[in-house]
């Protein structure tokens, strides 16, 4: 055996241990390919258990939540007391927009509106909740507010659109309502 057959040998063992890796390298992406496949089945399978029992829970809570049975009670009350919670905490966040929910249709009107400008409901103003652990220490009373008198008018506000006019009472209606803020009359 020469020089030239034992670089050839060599050669052909470098060969068939570069194709063994490179098979080895395959079969194992092959396999985490096929292990991640099989996880996400999983995770899918596990959303939709999760979901089924959201289900029967608030199910249970539309059947029974006046009037659960005992082993269920404190999870019932639990629940309550976080939707309330949760409830308290949307009116305050709609507050700090100058916002709340009218109460007839849902839609969001502005603080201080006296009517809905979509079905024409008599707005009820909301008051802020107190929520313990939130806002239940009251912050120190701020500065009155000063009457601006005389403001002058802008280009941009003198070039804005003609508005609209409630007939009853004269009150600007903002573009898109219905219904007058103030005195309730549907708006033409």
């Amino acid at each position: 055996m020469g020089f030239m057959d034992s670089v050839k040998g060599f050669a052909e063992k470098v060969g068939d241990t570069v194709e063994r890796g490179a098979k080895s390298v395959s079969d194992s992406s092959k396999k985490i390919a096929e292990k991640n496949r099989v996880k996400r089945e999983i995770a899918v399978l596990e959303n939709d258990i999760n979901n089924a029992y959201y289900a029967i829970g608030k199910k249970y809570m539309e059947l029974h939540g006046e009037n659960p049975g005992e082993e269920y009670a404190e999870t019932v009350e639990l629940i309550k007391s976080k939707t309330d919670r949760a409830e308290k905490f949307k009116i305050i966040l709609a507050a700090m927009d100058e916002k709340q929910t009218c109460t007839g249709c849902g839609a969001e009107v502005a603080r201080g509106q006296k009517f809905c400008d979509k079905c024409g409901a008599k707005i009820e103003e909301i008051e802020i909740p107190i929520i313990e652990g939130y806002n239940d220490v009251q912050p120190e009373p701020a500065a009155e507010e000063v009457e601006v008198v005389g403001e002058e008018v802008s280009q941009e506000q003198a070039a804005a659109p003609a508005q609209r006019f409630c007939t009853q009472c004269g009150v600007a209606v903002p573009e898109g309502s219905n219904f007058c803020e103030k005195c309730g009359t549907k708006v033409e």
